[in-house]
């Protein structure tokens, strides 16, 4: 089986440990083997216990969960009131269920404590545990995913992004709980089951993922896992992801160099560059986000929008200025250096000659 990425702290809630080796979950491939190959080590990956990208037929509506006749429905209506400790605010309907809520803060070691003496009481196994609570989070999740797609409508990204960042920390919260009443059970995951068309969602991803940008294409690796694991839950393809991450960086950044704001997301771009050819620049690496193609594409449109007056000459001498202050030389030095050592591959220097035209008047 292979091992997917999970985030491994989620804020305004007490630090959960990720390595969970008791959440596991099958992913078809389907790579012949044609010859054997030198063996590559792995880029190490954390699991994403409860969620990920198999499809489930599970309850949509929270109350068929909770009333008499639904299998353990007080199990189920402390699950759900412990699950809105994870996006307060997020849950009201919930919250007004019968009963007090279970305690005022938050205290992890307090929930499952809790959980496991609702499950004992209901007789529930750990089988079925499990899959009540992976009922009772479908439920929650389509509310608060379907709440968050609200924020599209106000045509601001950063509200797009913080609604979006409090789904993250509903299902960090749900994992946080999962072990203490299934331990070692595997489920077919859970993945968004609502109503919202697959561009909405990828709308939302896209906002979510290229807000945690910095230093040009360098990921947090929390804030990586954080976005990895709304991609299987929002069930959107390796490809499709990285196009649509490409995109909104992208138009961040055109719209930031209109704005004059730009010139850092440019110097990071030039610092992340590697005068041994161009392997440290981000996308180029081992584990690059951006291809070479998409980066040629990004200084193109940067030229066009040079070329067209977008950009005033006066920040393109600051850019030139941050070049130089990076290598201690300029990009014409950069070029000959690299070709004298014989480091600089055609491509890399097709991307260099880019760069050129775009920082200087050819």
């Amino acid at each position: 089986d292979d091992e997917d990425s999970s985030p491994s702290s989620a804020p305004a809630l007490e630090e959960v440990d990720a390595d969970v080796d008791d959440f596991k979950f099958e992913e078809e491939r389907s790579k012949p083997v044609e010859k054997p190959q030198e063996e590559v080590a792995p880029k190490k990956k954390k699991r994403r216990g409860m969620f990920g990208k198999k499809k489930s037929d599970r309850e949509t509506d929270i109350n068929n969960l909770v009333t008499s006749g639904a299998k353990a429905p007080e199990f189920a209506k402390l699950l759900a009131k412990i699950l809105t400790y994870g996006a307060p605010g997020r849950f009201p309907e919930i919250v007004a269920l019968p009963g007090d809520m279970p305690m005022d803060e938050f205290d992890v070691d307090a929930a499952c404590n809790m959980l496991t003496e609702a499950q004992e009481t209901a007789d529930l196994s750990k089988e079925d545990a499990a899959e009540v609570f992976a009922n009772v989070v479908n439920c929650m999740l389509i509310d608060i995913v379907d709440l968050a797609s609200t924020s599209l409508k106000e045509k601001d990204d950063k509200m797009t992004v913080d609604a979006i960042g409090i789904v993250v920390d509903f299902m960090m919260h749900a994992s946080s709980l999962y072990n203490s009443i299934a331990e070692g059970v595997v489920i077919t995951p859970v993945t968004y089951g609502g109503d919202l068309r697959k561009g909405t969602l990828e709308q939302m991803y896209s906002a979510y993922a290229a807000s945690g940008m910095s230093n040009f294409m360098n990921l947090d690796e929390d804030f990586e896992n954080r976005v990895s694991l709304l991609q299987d839950v929002f069930q959107i393809n390796e490809k499709k992801a990285e196009g649509l991450v490409m995109k909104a960086v992208q138009k961040n950044m055109m719209e930031a160099l209109k704005s004059g704001k730009g010139l850092e997301g440019m110097e990071d771009m030039m610092k992340g560059m590697d005068m041994d050819g161009l392997a440290g620049m981000p996308g180029m690496g081992e584990d690059g986000e951006m291809d070479p193609e998409q980066l040629k594409e990004l200084l193109k449109q940067l030229k066009v929008m040079k070329d067209s007056g977008a950009i005033p000459e006066d920040q393109m001498k600051e850019v030139r200025d941050q070049f130089k202050e990076a290598y201690g030389s300029s990009i014409d030095d950069v070029i000959k250096e690299a070709d004298s050592e014989g480091s600089l591959g055609d491509q890399d220097k097709e991307l260099l000659d880019l760069m050129k035209s775009v920082l200087y008047d050819e």
